[in-house]
């Protein structure tokens, strides 16, 4: 916690600098540069439900996030640009606080929250080429946490058609997770259920394809492959099984009346992910746009995912648009989950994180974009009298359902703020 708390001025001064260093590099530049973009952000979620996989599949999923954000975009000349984007993830969760609690009776299934802090950056460069219509990025993150440290690296490649109505891009990276493997109380001295390590590497690809049909149609498909390698169990996540529920006698007994009746959750070591996604928006009418997407999901743990969402912006006046939005998913059980108790010990994988199990979800909501013309106010700074004008301000809320009883609320400002080259 304490490295956590000293990364954030850390974290705040390289964002200033970076502001600074727009104003530096406009006044050093003998073109018209394109303005500095500034993205506020503020998000905060809520969820409950009744499936936490730190007691097994069972008891309290309570949890609370807050997220500020910031994201920065900085245009070093016509060609090329770096940005930065960064924040900080407050939460208090009361399934967490079960780490530390082998006992399952009411009284601590609903318990006092465990918080923490988790903080993150990532800075990246854009090279532009206008007469090949090319561009390559590279971007380099980091993410802490109290159990997780990850670093992560990226490069991307785009190529627009000479009538710049087609954009092929893409993007790669690699994500390094050391854990701290920290495993519920009753397994702390020692025992047969450790992790093998506290490693994971991922690695991503994407490809996307993107057209433009015509003046009021555009579409784009894109196909994802991740690996995953390492460590995927949650170290602190238990399992249960209904072949421990004997007495001494021989007779069937309470899954947690004993702390010999948990283990720690074991997955493999591999993971092979492949997401297929369609997007498709068109202008219904002038005021109205559809914004439709599908996406296909497979995995080597036999998870199947269908998942389909719809918004519908309009333009109410000249500067208020309106975005209701619905998603809707479904999806399969992976192989090595079963609710809880139910698993035999005999199993090498077994899970009761409710994340791997077959479940459908809705989730609907609306959103606001307040966007004047000229921008919501502006004014001009005393330094370099150049304007710095707040764009447009975004309000979004939605409500998420999943057929398991998980409910959670989302919550978003973001704010958009130019300063003018």
């Amino acid at each position: 916690m304490r490295m956590q708390l000293k990364l954030i001025p850390f974290v705040a001064c390289l964002f200033l600098g970076l502001v600074s260093s727009a104003q530096i590099l406009s006044d050093t530049s003998k073109v018209h540069l394109e303005d500095v973009s500034i993205d506020f952000l503020f998000n905060y979620y809520e969820q409950d439900g009744i499936h936490s996989p730190v007691t097994g599949g069972l008891g309290t999923e309570k949890l609370n996030n807050i997220a500020p954000s910031v994201m920065v975009n900085i245009p070093i000349d016509t060609l090329r640009s770096i940005s930065y984007s960064g924040g900080v993830d407050y939460y208090s969760s009361a399934s967490s606080d079960n780490i530390n609690n082998p006992y399952l009776q009411a009284d601590h299934i609903s318990s006092a929250s465990a918080s923490d802090f988790r903080v993150y950056s990532k800075l990246g460069f854009k090279q532009k080429n206008k007469k090949k219509k090319t561009a390559y990025t590279g971007d380099l993150g980091m993410s802490f946490e109290f159990d997780v440290a990850s670093v992560s690296v990226g490069g991307g490649f785009s190529k627009i058609s000479k009538d710049e109505n087609k954009e092929f891009s893409l993007k790669g990276a690699y994500f390094f997770d050391n854990w701290k493997l920290i495993y519920p109380i009753e397994h702390r001295n020692g025992g047969l259920d450790y992790l093998a390590t506290d490693k994971r590497h991922s690695f991503n690809l994407s490809m996307v394809e993107s057209w433009v049909m015509n003046k009021k149609m555009t579409a784009s498909f894109n196909v994802d492959l991740v690996f995953q390698q390492g460590l995927l169990s949650t170290p602190f996540h238990r399992v249960y099984f209904s072949d421990y529920n004997l007495d001494q006698f021989g007779n069937q007994a309470d899954p947690t009346a004993s702390l010999l009746n948990s283990r720690v959750e074991q997955l493999p070591d591999f993971r092979f992910k492949v997401p297929v996604g369609f997007r498709y928006n068109f202008y219904l009418a002038d005021f109205l746009l559809v914004k439709a997407y599908y996406r296909f999901y497979y995995d080597t743990w036999n998870v199947i995912g269908n998942t389909a969402q719809i918004e519908l912006p309009f333009i109410l006046t000249k500067f208020l648009r309106v975005y209701p939005f619905y998603r809707y998913h479904h999806q399969s059980s992976a192989k090595y989950f079963a609710p809880f108790a139910t698993h035999q010990s005999s199993a090498t994988y077994f899970t009761s994180d409710y994340d791997l199990s077959g479940f459908d979800s809705h989730r609907f909501g609306v959103g606001f974009k307040i966007a004047p013309l000229f921008g919501v106010f502006n004014f001009k700074s005393k330094a370099n009298k150049r304007a710095n004008v707040l764009k447009s301000i975004d309000l979004r809320y939605s409500h998420y359902r999943r057929s398991d009883g998980l409910v959670a609320n989302f919550y978003s400002i973001g704010l958009n703020y130019v300063i003018k080259r």
